[in-house]
């Protein structure tokens, strides 16, 4: 395939990597072309921008069946994951694809699928800029600032998210939480049937599942009932991905029973306030890609006190006061690697009262948090900012993971003086923060 490809392919890098683009007929954009100074000549022309795809466009033009699309600012990785999991259960035929990058596209998988193949995708806010119809069933976890460098400001983010929903067909399924008024709204852009999942579904008479402190109950959807107990994600934020996952599935005809046992069997993603060590009483969970302030906040809310916070990055503008009150609850220590990010956050945190130490790198903080916390503590990695994983995951000599740095710093001779097996494979779960260009 390689040689057929060098053969049939005039192949461009680096210098040359946009020359002739102004013959080409169409032109295949990443979901993040615009945060790159390499595309200028793309930025600055109109005509060539009417001449874009995209691969979410292309698997919402192609694909034979139904297609489910799913974002948010939070939980929409659970969200997609789960839900993907209810449908297996409930005997679909299920296609995965989308902003997942620990997993493979699938847009070849489309020419052999056939009109009962339900094609599942994640949708990030950069597919959404870009999108041209929305997808047969639509679910919106939640909507909270983030990213707005990127849509020049909220009212820019907030209709690239409405937009998932806004070009749907009377006969389609929306799904929204019902708790935020953002989503709330947009009821009003849609003209598909709208189910909800929250604390308040069916106070306005509407059907969903409702989020209770014990279980989770449907409203108008035939019976489905799951106790807290149940669910093994931690976390209230996790019952909201879990109500949001079922909502969808019961709306598209998935029985209880399904939804039940993949909820059950549903042990979460990496990266996501994921349990990684334990060592001496000391719990260890790593939370890479948790790069907002709200994002953390939902972590230092599961975990609870006790709490040694590895922290750092560079800076979204976002707020983080409401994060720094959870901390001074949570928190014992926060551990503050540098960035523009970090400074901001820690003023915040300091006004608190949060005692916060600054460490200059990945492996002398995780040394330090091990011989900070004690028995019945945790240790969380959480960024709170983007750019972490760019900052201090790769451009060393030795690319690390948290995991393995952790093994090294608990099984004795420190992070620093102890040679361990290859640190796992992390991939990064979005480019370097970069001021885009308009």
């Amino acid at each position: 395939m390689l040689a057929r490809l060098h053969a049939s392919v005039d192949l461009r890098f680096q210098d040359r990597y946009l020359d002739g683009i102004e013959d080409a007929g169409a032109i295949a954009v990443t979901q993040g072309w615009y945060l790159y100074d390499a595309n200028r000549v793309l930025l600055e022309s109109e005509a060539l921008q009417s001449r874009f795809f995209s691969l979410v466009q292309l698997y919402l033009a192609l694909a034979p069946g139904t297609v489910v699309g799913v974002t948010g600012s939070l939980g929409k990785s659970t969200t997609t994951h789960l839900l993907g999991e209810m449908l297996v259960a409930g005997g679909r035929d299920v296609i995965f694809a989308g902003n997942d990058r620990h997993g493979q596209q699938a847009l070849g998988r489309l020419e052999t699928a056939g009109a009962g193949s339900i094609l599942l995708l994640e949708i990030s806010n950069r597919h959404l800029k870009a999108l041209d119809r929305s997808p047969d069933v639509a679910v919106v976890t939640n909507v909270f600032p983030n990213h707005l460098d990127e849509h020049g400001g909220w009212d820019g983010y907030l209709e690239a998210k409405t937009g998932l929903v806004r070009r749907q067909s009377p006969g389609d399924i929306a799904v929204l939480n019902a708790d935020l008024a953002v989503t709330r709204a947009m009821v009003g852009a849609t003209t598909a049937e709208v189910f909800w999942f929250g604390q308040t579904t069916g106070d306005r008479g509407e059907r969903g599942i409702r989020v209770e402190p014990s279980r989770l109950v449907d409203i108008g959807m035939g019976g489905f009932q799951l106790a807290t107990q149940d669910i093994p994600l931690a976390g209230r934020h996790n019952m909201e991905n879990v109500a949001a996952a079922a909502t969808a599935a019961l709306a598209m005809g998935v029985p209880p029973r399904p939804i039940h046992d993949a909820v059950r069997r549903f042990r979460g993603l990496k990266h996501r306030i994921q349990f990684v060590w334990d060592s001496d009483g000391v719990r260890f969970y790593d939370d890479l890609n948790s790069t907002t302030p709200t994002a953390t906040e939902a972590a230092l809310r599961t975990l609870g006190d006790g709490v040694v916070w590895i922290f750092g990055g560079d800076d979204k503008g976002l707020d983080a006061s409401s994060l720094a009150a959870a901390a001074r609850y949570a928190v014992k220590i926060g551990l503050a690697l540098p960035g523009a990010g970090t400074d901001r956050i820690m003023a915040q945190l300091q006004a608190e009262g949060v005692a916060v130490e600054a460490v200059p790198d990945l492996p002398f903080a995780v040394d330090r948090a091990v011989a900070l916390a004690a028995a019945g503590d945790k240790v969380l990695l959480s960024p709170a900012c983007p750019g972490f994983f760019s900052l201090y995951y790769v451009g060393t000599s030795d690319d690390v993971g948290f995991k393995k740095l952790v093994r090294a710093a608990t099984l004795g001779g420190g992070v620093r003086d102890q040679e361990t097996a290859p640190a796992e494979a992390v991939e990064p779960t979005s480019p370097p923060a970069r001021k885009p260009r308009r």
